[in-house]
C-alpha cells in the first residue's frame, strides 16, 4: 500500500505530530517500458550521431516494441493549473509565460514525440518508403506509454542495481506531484516489482529548498547546486538553526514541511521573496557578485540541513521497506557529500549493508528507469523481450536483449489532467500549503485505479557495472572490511561502468582529425600510456578521450581532463585556465581501486564518483596555527595532503575508484602513472569548459582542446600536442572561449 508523505502549513497542531507522512492509502499498480528524451522546455530532440547511431547499437528502431516517456504530462499540467488557481492573482505573470508552451507542445506530447521519432527514423533509414514511415509513426502513437516521474526514478535506481531487494529513496525538485518518495523493490525468479510506500508532495521539496539557496547565493537554479555543495566547506553552518526554525519543519523520520511564506516559486519567476531576503539580512548575491564569508556560511548551512534530512529519510526508508540495502535516485542523490554521510552513519549503526546510487540520478537516468519499469512489470511475463539472466547478485541485463530501448530522457514536463476533483472541499483555503496538501490527497485517492505507467490519452491536433557500495545481505558478513573482495563485485550492477555512450574506432578518429587539419601521432597504446603518464608527471594538463562516453553528469575516465594530483598549483591552473570556472571549486580524484583505502577513509568502492570521504590521515599534512585561522577562499592557499589538488579545504574528496574490468585503458594509464611516480591518484574533471556539455565526438574534443590552455590531447591511439598544431587552427580556435555561455 502507498501512503502519502507530506503537505500542509506548519501549525501548532502539526508541530505535535511525529512525522509528516499522511495516511492516504492507494494501490500501487505494476508497469513496464522504453524511453524517450526531451532536452529543453519547448523543443524536443531525439538525436544520435548519424555516423555512429547504428554501429554502436544492438537494436534497430524497427525492433522496438514500446516507447516510454518518463513522466505524465496531464498530471504535471494539473499541478500547474492547481498552483496558479490557488495563488491567483500573484501567479499571473508566471502563468502567462508557461501556458503558451504547454498549449503548443507539452499537451500534445504524443504527437511531438511521434513526429521527432519519425524524423529520426527517416534519417537513419533513408531507403524506407513513405508507407513504411507512416506505419512507423502510427506504431509510435499506438505503443507510446507514460510513466510516473518518481516511479521512473525508482526503477532507474533499483533495476540496474546489484540487489535482489532494496529500499529505494528518491529525492528531487518535483515530478508530477511527488518531491520525495520511499519505495520497496524486489527481483525474484517469478518476477520483479516496485511498490511506492510513502511520498511527499509539492510544494514541500528538499530539492527546491536547496535550489532556493542556489538562487539566493547567485548561482543558476538546476545547474549550480553542485557549486553550493562545493562552497559549503569554506563556511560554517551558522544559519542552520534559523533555517530549521523559520523555513522548514523537520520530523524525526525525515519528512518535512516548508514555510511557504518565504518562497515564491509556486507563483513567481523567482525562487524566494522579500521576506526570505529580510530573514537573511539582505545577503542575496548577483551572479557575478563577490562571494563573501556570509555566502559561504549560507552554503554550509543549507548543506548541513540537507544532510540531516537525507540521513533521516534514508534511515526511514530502510525501516519502512524492511531492508538493509538502499538505492538512491533523483537530483538530490547527486549530493555526494550527503551520500557519503548516509553511508558512513548507517553502516556504523548496523542498519545498512549495501548502497547503490544511479550514476545518472537526475532526470536522464529516469529514461533507463521508465524503460526497465515497463519491461519488468508489464512485458517480462508475456515473454515480449528475451529472458533475463538472474545471477546470484540479482543483476539484470540493461540491454533488455535488444527489444526494449531506452532512447533517453533528460528533462521533461508533463502532467495528467483529471476533472473528477472534488472542488467543493476547498473551503477556507488561505494558503498554498493547505491547498496543495488537500489537492495531493484527493489526487492520490483518485489515482487508486491507475497504473504507474499507462497509455495516456493525450489530445491530438488536427493535422496530417559495479556493486558500488556493497552487496546483498547474505554476502555482507564475508565481505565486510574486505575491500579487494568488494572490488571484484563492482560488475554486479548493470550499468557497465556507466560507459553507455558513443565510441569511435581509430579509423574514424583519424578521418576526423584529418578533416580538422590536426597534427597528430598514431602510436601503439603502450607508447600512448608512457607519453601520457610522463606528461602528467611533468605538470601537463591532458584531455583523455577513450571508448564509450559516460552516461550521466560525471566524467569517469572516458571523456576526462586529467592532471597530477600531487601538483600544488594544479587546482588553480585547471579552474582558471582550462575550465574557466570559479577558483573555489574542488576537483575529484581517480584512484586505482586496490589503493582506495590507502588514500581515503572509505571501505567500499566508488566507481561513479558519487561519494565524498575524507583523505586518509596518513596522507594529510599539518597546517600551521596561522593557516588554521584563515577564512573563506584564503583556505585554498594551504597544502593539506600529499594530493593537494584533490583535497578540499575540509580534507574531503569526491572519489572515483577505477577498475580494470570496466575501463581497462584508464586503469592502465593510472597504473603507468603509479609506476612512474608511486602515486595511484590523478585529478579527473569532465572534458568540457564551464557551461558546455561534456565532449562526445573527436571533433568536440579537438575544439575544446584548442579552445583552452590544455597541453596534450589523447584520442584512442592518437596523441596531439598543442605546440604542434598549425597557426591556422590556433587562430581559428583562439576566441572559442568567448562563445561559451558560462553558467
Amino acid at each position: 500500500m502507498k501512503t502519502q508523505l507530506g503537505g500542509g502549513q506548519k501549525s501548532p497542531e502539526s508541530s505535535l505530530e511525529s512525522n509528516n507522512f499522511s495516511k492516504d492509502s492507494t494501490k500501487a499498480n505494476p508497469i513496464k517500458a522504453e524511453s524517450i528524451n526531451t532536452d529543453s522546455a519547448n523543443n524536443f530532440h531525439i538525436s544520435q550521431s548519424k555516423s555512429n547511431s547504428t554501429k554502436d547499437s544492438a537494436f534497430s528502431l524497427d525492433s522496438i516494441d514500446y516507447f516510454v516517456f518518463y513522466d505524465k504530462p496531464f498530471l504535471k499540467f494539473e499541478r500547474l493549473l492547481e498552483t496558479y488557481l490557488t495563488t491567483a492573482p500573484r501567479g499571473f505573470a508566471s502563468f502567462i509565460r508557461a501556458i503558451p508552451v504547454w498549449l503548443k507542445e507539452k499537451l500534445f506530447l504524443k504527437e511531438t514525440l511521434s513526429r521527432e521519432l519519425s524524423a529520426l527514423y527517416a534519417e537513419l533509414y533513408p531507403h524506407k518508403s513513405k508507407q513504411e514511415l507512416k506505419a512507423f509513426k502510427a506504431k509510435v502513437i499506438e505503443r507510446l506509454r507514460f510513466s510516473e516521474h518518481h516511479f521512473s526514478h525508482a526503477s532507474g535506481a533499483f533495476y540496474p542495481s546489484p540487489f535482489a531487494e532494496s529500499a529505494i529513496l528518491t529525492i528531487d525538485g518535483v515530478g508530477e506531484w511527488s518531491t520525495t518518495s520511499i519505495a520497496k523493490g524486489e527481483k525474484v525468479r517469478e518476477g520483479a516489482k516496485i511498490e511506492i510506500l510513502k511520498e511527499l508532495h509539492f510544494p514541500h521539496s528538499l530539492g527546491l529548498l536547496y535550489s532556493a539557496f542556489t538562487y539566493y547565493t547567485g548561482f543558476k537554479v538546476n545547474s549550480g547546486e553542485y557549486k553550493v555543495m562545493g562552497l559549503a566547506p569554506y563556511g560554517t553552518p551558522k544559519y542552520a538553526e534559523l533555517i530549521k526554525r523559520e523555513l522548514i519543519d523537520i520530523k524525526p523520520d525525515g519528512s518535512f514541511r516548508l514555510n511557504m511564506k518565504y518562497f515564491s516559486y509556486t507563483y513567481g519567476l523567482k525562487m524566494t521573496n522579500a521576506r526570505f531576503d529580510a530573514l537573511f539580512s539582505h545577503l542575496k548575491r548577483d551572479s557575478e557578485g563577490t562571494l563573501t564569508q556570509e555566502h559561504m556560511d549560507l552554503a554550509a548551512s543549507i548543506q548541513a540541513v540537507t544532510e540531516e534530512i537525507m540521513l533521516a529519510l534514508a534511515r526511514t526508508a530502510l525501516k519502512v521497506a524492511d531492508s538493509k540495502n538502499l538505492c538512491l535516485s533523483g537530483g538530490v542523490a547527486l549530493n555526494c557529500v550527503g551520500n557519503g554521510k548516509i553511508y558512513k552513519a548507517l553502516k556504523s549503526e548496523g542498519v545498512l549493508e549495501g548502497l547503490w546510487i544511479q550514476p545518472a540520478s537526475g532526470d536522464a537516468g529516469s529514461a533507463i528507469g521508465c524503460a526497465l519499469g515497463f519491461y519488468y512489470e508489464n512485458l517480462r511475463e508475456q515473454g515480449v523481450c528475451g529472458g533475463v539472466d538472474y545471477s546470484k547478485n540479482g543483476a539484470v541485463d540493461l540491454s533488455l536483449r535488444g527489444n526494449a530501448k531506452a532512447i533517453q530522457n533528460t528533462e521533461s514536463k508533463s502532467q495528467k489532467m483529471d476533472c473528477h476533483a472534488e472542488k467543493s472541499a476547498r473551503n477556507d483555503v488561505d494558503s498554498i500549503e493547505s491547498a496543495m496538501l488537500f489537492k495531493t490527497k484527493i489526487n492520490k485517492a483518485r489515482e487508486d485505479s491507475n497504473s504507474k505507467i499507462c497509455d495516456e490519452k493525450l489530445p491530438q491536433r488536427d493535422s496530417a557495472n559495479e556493486a558500488h557500495l556493497g552487496v546483498r545481505r547474505s554476502e555482507a558478513e564475508a565481505m565486510r572490511g574486505d575491500l579487494s573482495r568488494k572490488a571484484e563485485l563492482h560488475l554486479a550492477d548493470s550499468m557497465r561502468g556507466a560507459y553507455l555512450g558513443l565510441s569511435f574506432n581509430n579509423d574514424e578518429v583519424e578521418s576526423a582529425l584529418n578533416s580538422l587539419g590536426a597534427t597528430y601521432e598514431r602510436l601503439p597504446f603502450s607508447q600512448v600510456l608512457e607519453r601520457t603518464a610522463k606528461a602528467l608527471s611533468e605538470g601537463k594538463v591532458v584531455g583523455w578521450h577513450q571508448g564509450r562516453s559516460e552516461f550521466g553528469p560525471r566524467a569517469l575516465g572516458a571523456r576526462s581532463i586529467l592532471g597530477d594530483a600531487r601538483n600544488t598549483t594544479m587546482q588553480k591552473q585547471m579552474n582558471l585556465k582550462i575550465k574557466y570556472r570559479e577558483s573555489f571549486r574542488p576537483f575529484a580524484p581517480s584512484v586505482l581501486s586496490e589503493h582506495l583505502s590507502e588514500y581515503f577513509e572509505l571501505d567500499c568502492t566508488s566507481p561513479y564518483m558519487l561519494l565524498v570521504a575524507p583523505v586518509a590521515e596518513s596522507k594529510r599534512k599539518k597546517i600551521s596555527e596561522q593557516e588554521q585561522k584563515l577564512f573563506g577562499i584564503e583556505k585554498l592557499n594551504c597544502i593539506r595532503s600529499e594530493i593537494p589538488s584533490v583535497t578540499h579545504v575540509d580534507y574531503s574528496a569526491r572519489i572515483q575508484s577505477v577498475h580494470k574490468e570496466t575501463n581497462p585503458r584508464y586503469y592502465a594509464l593510472l597504473s603507468e602513472f603509479y609506476k612512474l611516480t608511486n602515486c595511484p591518484v590523478l585529478v579527473n574533471t569532465s572534458f568540457n569548459v564551464r557551461g558546455e556539455p561534456i565532449v562526445c565526438t573527436p571533433e568536440h574534443s579537438f575544439a575544446c582542446f584548442m579552445g583552452c590552455e590544455m597541453d596534450m590531447l589523447v584520442i584512442e591511439d592518437f596523441v596531439l600536442y598543442k605546440e604542434n598544431q598549425s597557426e591556422a587552427n590556433v587562430r581559428k580556435y583562439r576566441d572559442l572561449k568567448e562563445s561559451y555561455e558560462l553558467d
